[in-house]
């Protein structure tokens, strides 16, 4: 859009002179108008240069102060007054307002008459905006061209910054800078200085930047609907002709096309690598592939030869009646980017995979590190300033050998799944053998009580308290390996009294209690009696 400066700047209007010092020629015309009315107000239109010969002003200039205050008001550009017929200079006081104001007041000379000036204008205003289509049409054509030619983000940043002639930031959705024009390559620290404005103006709850015009803009990049990114031009205003916002409106859906295409396919890679990880997981074969036979294979798929593999299992946590399909999807996507950038930043031994099936995520430390619990905690904090959710985590144990991997894997599940299921949040748990008690849990009261009746007998559930002194001494006896004098002596009784009643067991249960497989029944079912109810 054509500012009064860039009207003034033109040979054919040169004769148009600024009156007021204090006029602000940079206000946008997009229309232009005559009247000779003092009411235009209710009829006028934003950015609308108006034209007058101020002739019902000539007995009485201060009319004018209430002119232009009405124009001000509705944000027109200006007024131009031909100075001639009616008015032949206007008053200081008048002068004075505008400047107060900074309202443009423009001088027509005699020479011209207003219905040809007035034409003239709008036929420029027209042609203005011709080019700039023209220019904007242009630009989407190159940066297309580059699509098809397979440019990197990088080049068309750095394509796009040449065409514009402007240095260009592009930041992505974790506030970071994804890309930059050779501008900042020799001035990092200038690139941190505008990514610090862009942060300190960024309203995290409406994802919108506010920023100072004079200085650089900031537009939204959607290449994801929940997403986006955004692109900092500096020195917006002073873009040269035929620059407009239309231009930057097609690079930006470009650029939006661009940057998705580029993620879909580091994701579809991604996927493969997933994939390979995930069959290495399930593999049922005893003797997997040795790493150490093809270790450049295993690089391919981020997989290192070392003596330490820990895996920790990532997820975000439950929400109810989250079922926005798109958002789910993009979050993922996000997600497991933002944790790659994250945790290659603080070792590149450090391995991600995704879990596409069930929205989690795999990290494969390959080098030890002691504070690995703290990087979770940091996690868990930073998550939040970009996604309106939380993560959680279960840590398998470490192992030394890449064939063990699998063992860390299914811990790291087993501990994340259970928390999980049971809706806990924010948890960090790190995997622990389960006692004999917590394993027999996992077996069902239907098979379990059998067992107990079977093994044990009238011994099970005694009822009788001779049946419970027989019980009490066998549990004693099994615990102590078969030890006559260690059992006689604990249960404070003579020897023989323990030969008699471990004999009297054996009767009962018919069954020689010595015999090892006989011996770990026993003493399975004596501890399933006695700590789990059936």
């Amino acid at each position: 859009m054509a500012t009064l400066k860039d009207i003034l700047d033109i040979e054919l209007f040169s004769g148009l002179k600024l009156i007021n010092a204090q006029g602000d020629l940079n206000r946008y015309v997009e229309f232009v108008d005559i009247t000779e009315t003092p009411d235009i107000k209710d009829y006028i239109a934003e950015n609308t240069l108006l034209l007058t010969t101020a002739m019902v002003y000539q007995d009485n200039q201060k009319g004018l102060i209430q002119l232009i205050n009405d124009l001000h008001s509705v944000n027109v550009a200006g007024v131009g007054i031909k100075l001639s017929r009616f008015l032949h200079k206007i008053d200081q006081e008048v002068i004075d307002h505008a400047n107060k104001l900074n309202f443009p007041i423009i001088e027509i000379p005699y020479y011209w008459k207003l219905g040809a000036i007035t034409h003239e204008i709008a036929a420029y205003i027209a042609d203005d905006e011709n080019d700039k289509l023209n220019f904007a049409i242009d630009l989407q054509q190159k940066m297309n061209k580059m699509i098809i030619n397979e440019y990197t983000i990088d080049k068309i940043i750095e394509q796009l910054s040449k065409l514009i002639k402007a240095p260009i930031l592009l930041i992505n959705p974790f506030l970071s800078i994804e890309s930059q024009s050779l501008y900042f390559k020799n001035k990092p620290g200038e690139a941190r200085q505008y990514l610090k404005k862009f942060t300190d103006n960024y309203n995290h709850e409406t994802k919108e930047v506010t920023f100072d015009e004079n200085e650089y803009g900031v537009f939204e990049v959607p290449a994801f609907t929940y997403f986006p990114y955004y692109i900092m031009i500096l020195e917006i205003q002073k873009l040269s002709y035929p620059f407009s916002y239309l231009a930057i409106e097609q690079a930006v859906n470009v650029l939006s096309f661009a940057i998705y295409k580029e993620n879909r396919i580091l994701a579809q890679q991604q996927e493969d690598t997933n994939q390979f990880f995930e069959s290495l997981m399930k593999t049922k074969d005893s003797s997997p592939i040795d790493m150490s036979q093809n270790p450049d294979f295993f690089q391919n798929y981020h997989l290192r030869q070392s003596n330490y593999y820990q895996i920790i299992i990532c997820g975000v946590d439950r929400e109810d009646g989250m079922e926005n399909s798109v958002y789910l999807s993009e979050r993922y996507q996000m997600t497991f980017i933002w944790l790659k950038e994250m945790l290659e930043n603080i070792d590149d031994n450090i391995s991600i995979y995704g879990l596409r099936n069930n929205y989690k995520f795999v990290i494969l430390m390959q080098k030890k590190h002691e504070n690995y619990i703290e990087y979770c905690k940091f996690l868990q904090k930073e998550y939040k300033k970009f996604f309106n959710s939380s993560l959680s985590f279960g840590i398998g144990n470490q192992v030394t050998d890449f064939k063990q991997i699998t063992l860390s894997f299914i811990e790291a599940n087993e501990v994340y799944d259970t928390h999980n299921e049971s809706y806990l949040r924010e948890f960090i748990e790190i995997y622990r053998s389960k006692s004999v008690e917590e394993l027999l849990q996992l077996i069902p009261v239907d098979k379990l009580r059998p067992f107990v009746n079977y093994t044990l007998g009238p011994l099970a559930y005694p009822q009788k308290v001779k049946d419970k002194e027989l019980k009490k001494t066998l549990k004693v006896y099994m615990e102590n390996q078969c030890d006559i004098t260690k059992t006689a002596s604990l249960m404070f009784i003579h020897r023989n009294t323990v030969k008699y009643r471990i004999n009297k067991c054996e009767e009962m249960l018919n069954m020689d209690i010595s015999d090892p497989e006989n011996s770990l029944d026993i003493r399975l079912a004596i501890f399933t009696s006695e700590h789990l109810t059936l």
